[in-house]
């Protein structure tokens, strides 16, 4: 006699609307956000764009004051997509290397990290801008605690990044390519 066949029944664990996991945009209410005042507090908000494994692809530039400016900043950053420039540069003082987005002259997104190779800058740039079109933009807010905040307050560490030579020793993109016709070069 045969014994009767199993049969397993699989339980779908996606989320409603059944697609594949997406990045997304969300939103961080820095607590205790720096102000002119030195004994005064004020509350701060900003984007992240997150992949779907939830790592960080890049970060507002700004912080702002509410969570309506914050959504209307990533609703004009996806409005004007097509009008984005993107800037790679080597920080002077670290040699490491940082990517910027700005729209009409103004920085929007910046790097959520420094990278130690331009090709791992340029690769997470590009990863940045795939995800920017299609990204899904996150209901509420996460609070971040207190102490150093995951943004520069007010101005951004890197907004007035400009374009400049990479330092002494480090390799541009330019490098990486051969030119028509040369030798690869081995060291």
């Amino acid at each position: 006699m045969r014994c009767p066949e199993r049969v397993s029944q699989s339980v779908d664990r996606r989320p409603e609307g059944g697609g594949v996991q997406q990045a997304r945009f969300v939103f961080l209410a820095l607590a205790a956000a720096a102000v002119d005042d030195p004994g005064a507090m004020a509350e701060a908000v900003t984007w992240m764009l997150v992949s779907p494994n939830n790592r960080p692809l890049g970060r507002a530039a700004l912080t702002f004051d509410s969570l309506a400016a914050c959504r209307d900043g990533v609703q004009a950053l996806r409005e004007g997509f097509a009008a984005l420039r993107s800037t790679v540069a080597a920080v002077e003082s670290s040699g490491h290397w940082v990517w910027r987005v700005d729209l009409a002259g103004a920085v929007v997104g910046i790097s959520s990290r420094s990278y130690l190779r331009a090709r791992e800058c340029h690769y997470n740039l590009a990863r940045f801008l795939e995800a920017v079109p299609a990204a899904v933009v996150a209901a509420g807010t996460r609070s971040v605690r207190v102490g150093r905040p995951p943004v520069p307050n007010r101005g951004g560490d890197t907004a007035a990044l400009t374009a400049r030579p990479a330092p002494r020793g480090a390799r541009t993109r330019a490098q990486d390519v051969p030119a028509p016709g040369a030798r690869p070069r081995f060291s």
